[in-house]
């Protein structure tokens, strides 16, 4: 057990405190890092003891309590603040581990945290309707801000919602959204009203009177660019670094295979067979896997990837190169793709992973090879999913397309 540096005894955190050690030397933190976050843990276990505060009872304005004692006087901005945002980094992740181990009990949700109605619906999207937990949230989302624009706190005021007050929020909503994007908040809303309906909450349905944006099928062109820009684009990243390896074999894999930035990350490490020189990438937008060929492009990037890959208990294939050392996200992968592709100068409306994957789509389609083909490489579960690239091939479309001569008066 750890001493506290008041004398005082054995701090009750001291077993707790040399996990957190190891965790941080895992998690990729520098030994100056990791010694200045256990410096600081320790003084707030020694705190903690001197007041007789049990991990049990610990509670967030403890932890408020040691920031402002250890910063008073300080000249680390106003009033220590600095200071103090400094000193919390460590002890919150000190406090997310005690919380995992069941040391200090997580704080307790209140019951209308997500609003009224919102939880029991989002519970019913996930066990009923068996909903993946990407789509529950982005109905979480637009539903937690439709009231809280409307200021609705209990079942009355659910009770009291009117088309009027949708159709003033779906206003406000609207700026800054294509149609595309208002569809999914209609169809979020439309969702939420129905079942406050079957609840009994909502006395009319008032699904039928939330108009959806009009979409139409093909409507949008590929965000695809010339192939010759992506391979110049992947031949400027500097793979003289670990964080450019991984970023040239993330993006290897997105150009020349066509996997999402999603099945990206889903990637582990078992899924590669270098046997038969196959990748079994996830597919987590349709829930299925599919088996795509280990090309040598993307063999030989993966494998200067992993030859700098941190040694850490994760299976996925792609981490963060800075600690705390995690899997990434599909978000950062698609960020890091726009990075590159500005810097090499390509310009296109939207630049990001799925820039790659159409690029990839349409070189394949301008080279001869069938749409199925086409869509099975793309992991697509329906052939209309693959009938918009069609409208990206320009030289073949002006081939087919009429003379001025030619059209009927």
């Amino acid at each position: 057990m750890k001493k506290d540096r008041s004398g005082t005894g054995p701090s009750p955190l001291g077993p707790a405190l040399a996990r957190f050690a190891q965790r941080l030397e895992e998690d990729g933190y520098p030994k100056s890092t990791r010694g200045g976050y256990l410096a600081i843990c320790r003084k707030f276990a020694g705190y903690l003891s001197r007041r007789r505060i049990a991990p049990a009872d610990l509670r967030d304005d403890h932890v408020d309590g040691f920031l402002v004692r250890e910063t008073a006087g300080r000249k680390l901005g106003e009033g220590g603040r600095l200071g103090r945002r400094f000193r919390r980094r460590p002890i919150m992740l000190l406090l997310e581990q005690l919380r995992a181990d069941v040391i200090v009990p997580r704080p307790a949700e209140p019951p209308d945290a997500l609003g009224p109605g919102l939880a029991e619906y989002l519970a019913f999207l996930r066990h009923h309707r068996g909903l993946s937990g990407r789509t529950v949230g982005r109905q979480r989302l637009h539903v937690s801000r439709l009231l809280t624009h409307l200021g609705v706190h209990t079942d009355d005021d659910l009770a009291r919602i009117t088309i009027d007050r949708i159709d003033g929020y779906l206003v406000h909503a609207s700026r800054g959204l294509r149609r595309q994007s208002m569809g999914s908040v209609c169809a979020s809303i439309r969702g939420f009203l129905g079942h406050l309906h079957m609840r009994g909450v909502l006395r009319s349905d008032l699904r039928a009177q939330v108009s959806t944006p009009r979409v139409y099928a093909l409507e949008d062109m590929p965000r695809a660019v010339p192939w010759s820009d992506v391979e110049r684009t992947l031949a400027a990243i500097d793979r003289s670094t670990e964080l450019g390896c991984r970023d040239h074999a993330m993006l290897a894999l997105v150009a020349y295979c066509g996997l999402r930035a999603s099945d990206v990350a889903a990637l582990r490490l078992e899924d590669i067979d270098w046997r038969r020189d196959t990748i079994h990438a996830p597919r987590p937008k349709s829930a299925a896997s599919d088996d795509v060929p280990l090309i040598p492009a993307v063999g030989e990037a993966l494998v200067a990837y992993l030859g700098r890959r941190p040694a850490v208990p994760y299976g996925e294939v792609f981490l963060k190169v800075y600690a705390p050392i995690r899997p990434v996200r599909d978000r950062l992968i698609s960020q890091r793709a726009r990075w590159y592709l500005q810097c090499a100068g390509v310009k296109a409306a939207r630049l990001g992973s799925h820039t790659l994957r159409h690029s990839l789509a349409v070189e394949l389609l301008q080279r001869g090879h069938p749409l199925k083909t086409i869509g099975d490489v793309l992991g697509h579960g329906h052939p209309q999913a693959t009938f918009i690239y069609t409208k990206a091939d320009v030289a073949h479309l002006r081939e087919v397309a009429l003379g001025v001569e030619e059209i009927a008066p």
